[in-house]
């Protein structure tokens, strides 16, 4: 069986650090193989390192996340849409569909429909 990763302050920094700076993690896993007892994989960065990268995800989101909700709150539009479509399921698209009135039909129900369908009248 492997041997457990031991956690190294230098590279849970660095991983807090990249994550921050936006940093992709392959790039992070390729970058931290110069400190002693780096992981190899990605499998072995996440089971070592985990809580750091969560936390360090966190804290990014948090703060982004408030500065985009400051600015929808004081007005600024682009804030307020972007808010609305990634955290209350909004959509902006409407759907409208113009008729000519002497074009509508009579409505008629999926019954009269099938029976239309099939060459019947339903007074049959």
């Amino acid at each position: 069986m492997a041997e457990k990763l031991k956690h190294n302050l230098a590279i849970a920094t660095y991983i807090r650090k990249a994550i921050r700076a936006g940093v992709a993690m392959k790039v992070i896993l390729d970058n931290i193989q110069k400190y002693d007892g780096a992981p190899s994989s990605m499998n072995g960065m996440y089971s070592a390192y985990r809580n750091d990268i969560a936390e360090a995800r966190a804290t990014i989101q948090e703060e982004v996340g408030s500065v985009v909700v400051a600015k929808a709150l004081e007005g600024d539009m682009k804030a307020a849409e972007l808010f609305l479509r990634s955290k209350a399921g909004w959509n902006p698209t409407i759907k409208v569909e113009e008729v000519d009135p002497e074009e509508v039909k009579e409505d008629t129900g999926a019954i009269d429909d099938l029976l239309a369908l099939l060459g019947r009248n339903k007074k049959e």
